[in-house]
């Protein structure tokens, strides 16, 4: 087995504007560290796979209401890359692909399952009999500029880019919601309206001062106030 990291070609593609999603599995580590985790953590981590690829190729989302479920979920563009990243994953759309309703409507998906992952952990415990299974997924959703490195002697390729480590800030930035999108994916203020989003400031992002983010209404407004005056301020001026 090749234990070593492959070189890269020396030259990086030219930039490309990408929408980013990461989520991470709060809990995972404790999930891990238990007996038989050999026969535990890949049937666990298929389900949830499984559920968010369901919000891009289309179908019944089985967390959903009822009275949703008679509408299944349309298709919407594949992304360019996806990755496991050990707690959760990372998938990256090229921009120009999604049009803005389907960027909303991605969005939109990925915040129901955040907020019905107990459906899904559910599921998984038919199969995964654990007690101690990650009770939360966070997400973190950003937009700009990446660069693809292409390996030396495959075909395999990584993704480096500001929005990427945007992404990976969002997605910890505030425990108690754990679903952050920043406002550069440019959602229009009508779609954010219809879907009962709101525009706040992140004031404490390391590394990323005063970024303008995209929240979910009732879960901000649902903040202890002293983590909401520590965290985000309304005023965009």
């Amino acid at each position: 087995m090749n234990t070593l990291i492959k070189e890269f070609k020396p030259t990086a593609s030219m930039p490309e504007k990408a929408l980013i999603m990461l989520f991470d599995l709060q809990g995972f580590s404790k999930f891990f560290n238990q007996p038989d985790v050999n026969d535990y953590v890949p049937k666990y981590l298929n389900v949830i796979f499984e559920a968010i690829n369901l919000c891009i190729e289309g179908g019944d989302a089985y967390w959903r209401l009822k009275s949703l479920r008679k509408t299944p979920y349309e298709p919407l563009p594949k992304p360019i890359h996806t990755k496991y990243l050990g707690d959760g994953g990372m998938y990256i759309w090229r921009y120009s692909d999604l049009t803005k309703e389907q960027t909303i409507y991605l969005i939109n998906r990925l915040w129901i399952l955040a907020n019905n992952f107990e459906k899904i952990n559910m599921k998984a415990n038919e199969i995964v009999p654990v007690f101690d299974t990650p009770k939360r997924i966070r997400f973190g959703i950003a937009a700009g500029s990446v660069y693809k490195l292409n390996y030396q002697e495959s075909e395999e390729e990584e993704y480096i880019g500001y929005c990427l480590n945007l992404a990976s800030r969002l997605q910890s930035y505030c425990r108690e919601i754990g679903f952050i999108v920043s406002a550069r994916l440019d959602v229009s203020n009508y779609l954010l309206q219809e879907f009962d989003y709101k525009k706040v400031v992140a004031i404490n992002i390391k590394g990323f001062p005063h970024e303008i983010v995209i929240v979910d209404r009732n879960d901000y407004d649902n903040l202890d106030p002293a983590v909401q005056n520590s965290l985000f301020k309304e005023s965009l001026v």
